[in-house]
């Protein structure tokens, strides 16, 4: 090795991009959680099976070497003029097949097709619905950090690095798995490194530790908001069991008899949960409840027998 090619590697190392870590990038994690949420929600009206989204991994790699791992998928690109970027979401093809199956009514009883061949019109234009709905899903969840719109430039069934523009850029991939009927595979999202640069202090800002410094003016304009709710509040004399039998033999005039306590023990309830015993009392013509004691919850009927069947399932 000469001085010259030593000259030039260290000249490569200094003007190569070091990247993004998407460690340090938290806001973009809950990009791309949001994204599969939204894909999942999207999908659902189109398919009869339950169809699930969720983020297997996020990395960074240079785009030919991700473009090269999905080699026989398909792709859309998608220019963003706010990130001045073209973004690529893609679908690889167990993912395409298991999406037919599913979308067409199959069981998943059988492997999904996986031949090597070309797309089809109607499997390139599900694949296009699942983009469509991928990037407003990308566009909202992008929304806390930045404004943004992805504009639909074109469909591709070859991943060419060419696609993206130069060859050696460094990207941020996302995979997201897409699951149906224990079937699915991999949606791949790719944002070019250049265009989160610019918005990397508001993807780095952490949500949870945001909530450290309250603001007193408005803690106290919720507290007022649900103090000021109306809630409707229910005294109970006694409850009892009966068969449908017995209800259906009911008529007007029937006498239900109270236990004795029914009187001097009226629970309190609010939103079907026990709150207060009361005693029952009248004052100016009206019947009156004088609060007695809180309700303990463990000591009522359903939960007693709740413990008691759980006791008695772990003695089986």
């Amino acid at each position: 090795m000469n001085a010259t090619t030593e000259t030039r590697g260290a000249a490569d190392r200094l003007l190569d991009n070091p990247g993004l870590t998407v460690e340090r990038l938290p806001m973009l994690t809950m990009i791309f959680d949001r994204l599969a949420q939204s894909c999942a929600e999207g999908i659902r009206p189109y398919a009869p099976a339950v169809v699930s989204c969720f983020v297997n991994s996020i990395s960074t790699d240079h785009v030919w070497d991700a473009l090269d791992a999905y080699d026989g998928s398909i792709a859309a690109i998608f220019y963003s003029p706010e990130l001045d970027a073209r973004i690529l979401i893609g679908l690889d093809r167990r993912c395409v097949f298991s999406l037919m199956e599913v979308l067409l009514g199959g069981d998943a009883q059988e492997a999904p097709y996986d031949e090597d061949r070309a797309f089809s019109t109607l499997e390139v234009r599900v694949a296009q619905t699942v983009f469509e709905i991928a990037s407003e899903a990308l566009r909202s969840a992008f929304g806390p950090v930045i404004d943004t719109t992805f504009r639909l430039e074109r469909v591709e069934t070859r991943m060419d690095f060419t696609i993206m523009g130069r060859r050696n850029v460094l990207a941020v991939i996302a995979k997201i798995l897409i699951q149906a009927m224990d079937i699915g595979g991999q949606m791949f999202v790719v944002i070019p490194q250049p265009a989160l640069t610019p918005i990397r202090q508001q993807l780095s800002r952490d949500l949870s530790s945001d909530g450290s410094a309250s603001d007193p003016r408005w803690l106290k304009m919720m507290r007022q908001g649900v103090q000021k709710a109306e809630v409707k509040v229910v005294g109970v004399l006694d409850e009892s069991e009966a068969t449908l039998g017995e209800i259906s033999n009911w008529k007007v005039g029937d006498v239900l008899p109270l236990k004795p306590s029914a009187l001097t023990q009226v629970r309190f309830d609010c939103k079907n949960q026990p709150l207060f015993w009361c005693e029952l009392g009248q004052s100016k013509g009206l019947y009156t409840l004088k609060i007695a004691d809180r309700v303990n919850v463990e000591e009522m009927p359903l939960a007693q027998f709740l413990k008691t069947t759980a006791a008695t399932e772990n003695v089986n």
